[in-house]
């Protein structure tokens, strides 16, 4: 079987990424102590920018801050996440409503612990978090064009990737805020158990583009160009 991390380079290389991809695991054996604590955040999407560089050991309270993020990552139930304050917040500035939270995507197993690495040192993660530019998009859509693009919150590309989709999300206004997610970005999560299909896909899907490319950079020619 090849390994997760072996996956990161043709990923890098086919998506153009500007950022390395990021592993996401979760386990559901019991907690252990870690030797590291975590500095209290706002949410757990605040781990992914740090996790391209180093791997991030999380337990439940290290995203308690952020009820809807709770829930999506399977940490809490619908109820305890609709009666927080946070979310109360959120509702009752128009940005979600009661309904839309029985819409939104959980995981199915509540993990003890979540792990945040990048993807070069992971040995068996669940999902894989990338940083897409919108020719990065452009080139995924023409290798999965049944990629789901989710609403908000941003975070349940990461339940749906863990369920076998791939899961592309434009940002939510709360998450670019609290984590600086650049206006020209966006995030998509891949299940793991997908990514050589994935993969190969992508490498027709570049080759495809490349001969578009070719034939419409030599088709302009024949074009005088507007002033």
């Amino acid at each position: 079987m090849t390994p997760a991390s072996a996956f990161a380079t043709p990923l890098i290389e086919l998506l153009g990424l500007a950022h390395p991809p990021v592993a996401i695991t979760f386990s559901t054996e019991p907690a252990t102590s870690s030797g590291e604590r975590l500095p209290a955040q706002p949410a757990g999407c605040c781990f992914w920018e740090p996790a391209q560089r180093r791997p991030l050991d999380t337990r439940a309270a290290d995203h308690a801050n952020c009820s809807t993020g709770s829930y999506t990552h399977g940490l809490t139930d619908l109820a305890a996440a609709a009666s927080g304050s946070d979310t109360a917040a959120l509702v009752s500035s128009g940005w979600i409503t009661p309904a839309d939270l029985t819409f939104v995507a959980h995981l199915p197993i509540r993990p003890t612990s979540i792990r945040y690495e990048p993807l070069t040192v992971a040995t068996s993660p669940d999902v894989v978090l990338v940083r897409l530019s919108p020719s990065s998009l452009m080139t995924l859509q023409g290798a999965c064009p049944d990629l789901r693009l989710a609403t908000r919150p941003q975070c349940q590309i990461i339940p749906l990737a863990h369920s076998g989709q791939v899961a592309v999300s434009p940002g939510c206004a709360i998450s670019r805020a609290r984590t600086g997610l650049p206006a020209e970005e966006m995030t998509c999560a891949l299940p793991v158990g997908n990514l050589p299909a994935v993969i190969d896909r992508l490498r027709q899907a570049v080759a495809a583009d490349q001969a578009a490319v070719d034939y419409a950079t030599t088709d302009l020619r024949r074009f005088d160009p507007l002033d």
